[in-house]
């Protein structure tokens, strides 16, 4: 099983090709594109130049023979402000998902939108979800690439847990994705392994509920099941050999994608590297045990 990694805090710590090149020589096979950054404005990715941009960025990966197995949209704007939603928030997800197709990735993960309170709003989140999807049907088509839908979570606003949110469960992830795909190919699941603990769902269990047929794409990352600390496997107390023995049991094709760059961001950057590729060593000892 091939072995990826998000983009994010190497190419904030050493800039896009620095980050690059960092994740490339620590040994990964694929790499997931972090589009984080189009939610500011002065993101290379939000410039009239954004195509040259990408190809660009494709291209430094492409010089190590690495690829992009995936990619992640934005995702904070202030999605309840109508304004916002349909003169930024909604075209930027729409760009980043034209930029993953020019870097090569199979998949980009949009997270459903969640700024209503779940409780007591399940049907109306649900409904503004399947009109939110279904409007980049047309742009999956055209590019060739499918949305990967994220189970999510909320933080109480009084009590500051963690609760439910859309798709937080795996059932209603599993539905969604059906009801979508019924509508048109152009969707999957992305499961965040970490996300599913910190809502009361064992990783293992989501993954036999999705299923090979839905799950196309990982967060792998481990936490303390209270905090949400995307941390390397191993450093929390997530059940690592319950939930590679899931991922083998239902036949998961796609990569063992790190969402873990916490564990990078103790590292001064003289000894960056020696952490990535210590990284590598683990994600090749668990997704080995995925085969």
């Amino acid at each position: 099983m091939k072995i990826s990694t998000q983009t994010s805090y190497a190419v904030r710590a050493l800039g896009m090709e620095g980050g690059i090149q960092l994740l490339c020589n620590a040994g990964y096979d694929a790499l997931d594109l972090s589009l984080f950054e189009m939610s500011n404005d002065d993101s290379p990715f939000n410039k009239d130049n954004y195509r040259e941009y990408a190809k660009w960025v494709r291209s430094i990966a492409d010089g190590y023979g690495v690829t992009f197995n995936q990619a992640h949209a934005p995702f904070v704007f202030n999605w309840a402000d109508d304004n916002v939603y349909h003169d930024i928030a909604q075209p930027r997800v729409l760009r980043s998902l034209e930029i993953a197709a020019l870097v090569g990735a199979r998949n980009i993960v949009v997270h459903p939108l969640h700024y209503l309170p779940y409780k007591g709003n399940e049907r109306e989140l649900h409904r503004l979800n399947i009109e939110y999807y279904k409007s980049f049907i047309p742009y999956c088509q055209e590019y060739g690439i499918k949305v990967a839908v994220e189970n999510m979570w909320r933080r109480d606003p009084v009590r500051k847990y963690i609760i439910d949110s859309v798709c937080s469960r795996s059932a209603e992830l599993a539905a969604m994705v059906d009801e979508l795909n019924d509508i048109a190919p152009c969707f999957t699941a992305c499961l965040d392994v970490g996300h599913s603990v910190l809502i009361g769902e064992e990783a293992e269990d989501a993954i036999r509920v999705l299923g090979a047929k839905r799950l196309g794409a990982l967060h792998i990352h481990d936490n303390n099941y209270i905090a949400d600390q995307h941390t390397l496997p191993g450093l929390g107390i997530m059940n690592w050999q319950s939930i590679t023995d899931a991922l083998r049991e239902i036949g998961y094709c796609g990569e063992f994608t790190y969402e873990a760059d916490s564990f990078l961001k103790g590292f001064a950057p003289d000894v960056l590297q020696t952490a990535a590729r210590f990284m590598v060593d683990i994600a090749r000892y668990w997704a080995a045990k995925c085969e």
